[in-house]
């Protein structure tokens, strides 16, 4: 099976909150139960589902046969629950997430979480919370297990760099990076030539390391007026360097700005700029030799 991973935010939420554990060998009944356990304490509670069932996997380690989960659904803010229903009213905060969806039997999920870890891997992502799996057609809905859809989720923050490797030498690769920024509206004001530096200053040799300070003049101007503190943060700086025997081209992910100083209304900004740095990388990609 092909699995298709993407980046969603999701929103907060209040989420009823049931422990359990499930079997291993026994794992669509044990979710089925688990369910319907679910389904009674929203009905106890006098509240609302608002979406489908989940498990969330705890931190507690498993035994042979048996995992601790935290079966969970979203309802409607309210409850009527007690001390002794062993159900809890949480609001699950806003989280960027990676998801994926596995259709067919359990036994195959397995699967999804690989290909998960595959993209993280590549795209730089790092995993920073529990995985999830939401039954968007589960066992208590049908029999048949060719019909499960089980979209497995896990809280994810994106990657601090953005980044393409090459095996293209290093003088060429410091042209090619030139033309791909100026191609995309950025300008370069400041080029430090590190190992030049180091030589000289302190006698210290390193391979060649080049940073360019580079600004694109329209988007540095709607930052700005967005919020002033975002000049702490310009110009985005450019890393070329050699890794021997390939150079690497790095820029910081500029969708990290507005977590840093807090500012929302600097993210549409960001993500514009992210998207022409990524087009800028994705030149050199297809135009140098890809290390990969």
């Amino acid at each position: 099976m092909n699995y298709r991973v993407d980046v969603c935010e999701a929103v907060p939420q209040a989420i009823l909150r049931v422990p359990r554990q499930i079997r291993t060998d026994r794992l669509g009944e044990d979710l089925s139960s688990g369910m319907r356990a679910l389904g009674a304490a929203v009905r106890r509670a006098g509240l609302t589902a608002s979406g489908s069932p989940a498990i969330c996997y705890r931190d507690e380690p498993a035994t042979d046969d048996a995992i601790l989960v935290d079966f969970e659904i979203p309802v409607e803010p309210g409850t009527m629950l007690g001390p002794a229903s062993g159900a809890e009213v949480t609001i699950a905060p806003a989280a960027l997430v990676a998801r994926t969806c596995h259709r067919g039997g359990y036994g195959g999920l397995p699967s999804a979480y690989l290909a998960l870890e595959q993209w993280m891997r590549e795209s730089g992502y790092r995993p920073i919370g529990r995985a999830t799996e939401v039954y968007l057609v589960g066992p208590d809905e049908v029999t048949d297990p060719g019909r499960l859809i089980t979209e497995v989720r896990i809280p994810v923050t994106p990657p601090l760099a953005l980044a393409v490797e090459l095996t293209d030498p290093f003088d060429e690769v410091v042209r090619s990076t030139r033309e791909a920024l100026s191609d995309q509206g950025f300008g370069i004001l400041t080029e430090m030539d590190v190992q030049a530096i180091l030589r000289e200053k302190l006698g210290e040799d390193i391979d060649r390391y080049l940073i360019l300070g580079v600004c694109n003049p329209g988007l540095a101007a709607r930052a700005l007026r967005a919020d002033p503190r975002a000049g702490l943060l310009l110009p985005c700086n450019v890393v070329i360097r050699a890794t021997r025997p390939t150079t690497m081209v790095e820029t910081a992910d500029p969708r990290v700005l507005p977590q840093v100083i807090q500012q929302p209304d600097l993210a549409e900004i960001a993500e514009q700029a992210h998207r022409l740095l990524l087009a800028a990388l994705d030149r050199l990609r297809s135009a140098g030799s890809d290390a990969r």
